[in-house]
C-alpha cells in the first residue's frame, strides 16, 4: 500500500491551514489579554488611591490640617503621601492631581482603560468622575 510508504511530513496545504488557525486564535485572544491588563492597571490604581486617602487621614490627625496632603499653605507634603503618589504615577504613567487646604483635600488620576478619573477626597468619597479635578476643587462631588 502506497499510503504507508508516503514520505513523513506535512503538505503545504496542511501547514497553511495550521498557520491560519493559529492566526485566528491569536487575533481573538490578544485583545482580551490587553483588556485584562488595562483592567488590572485600573484596579491597582483605585487600590493605591484608596491608600492615599487613608494616609491623608493619618497625616491630618497628627498635623491637624489637610494642607499636609498636597503641601499647601506653607506645609510640606507628607513623605508617605509623596511616596505613594510617586508610585502611582510611575506604574500608570499619568499625573495625580492633588488639591488641599486646611479643611479638606481631593486627589484624582485618569483611569487607564476608560476616559474617566478616579477621585478620593477628605469627605470619604471614592468615585469615578467624568473630568479631572480643577484648580481649587477639594471634593470629588
Amino acid at each position: 500500500m502506497d499510503f504507508y510508504n508516503r514520505n513523513a511530513g506535512f503538505t503545504l496545504v496542511e501547514l497553511i491551514i495550521v498557520i491560519a488557525i493559529i492566526a485566528v486564535l491569536a487575533a481573538t485572544i490578544v485583545p482580551r489579554l490587553q483588556s485584562a491588563r488595562d483592567g488590572g492597571i485600573d484596579t491597582k490604581t483605585i487600590t493605591e488611591m484608596t491608600v492615599v486617602g487613608k494616609r491623608a487621614s493619618i497625616e491630618e490627625s497628627s498635623a491637624l490640617t489637610f494642607d499636609i496632603v498636597c503641601g499647601t499653605n506653607g506645609y510640606t507634603q507628607a513623605s508617605s503621601i509623596t511616596e505613594q503618589i510617586n508610585n502611582i504615577e510611575t506604574f500608570t504613567g499619568e499625573t495625580v492631581i492633588c488639591n488641599s487646604r486646611t479643611e479638606g483635600y481631593a486627589v484624582s488620576i485618569p483611569l487607564y482603560a476608560t476616559t474617566t478619573h478616579w477621585c478620593v477626597d477628605s469627605d470619604g468619597n471614592r468615585l469615578e468622575r467624568a473630568t479631572a479635578l480643577g484648580v481649587g476643587e477639594y471634593s470629588c462631588i
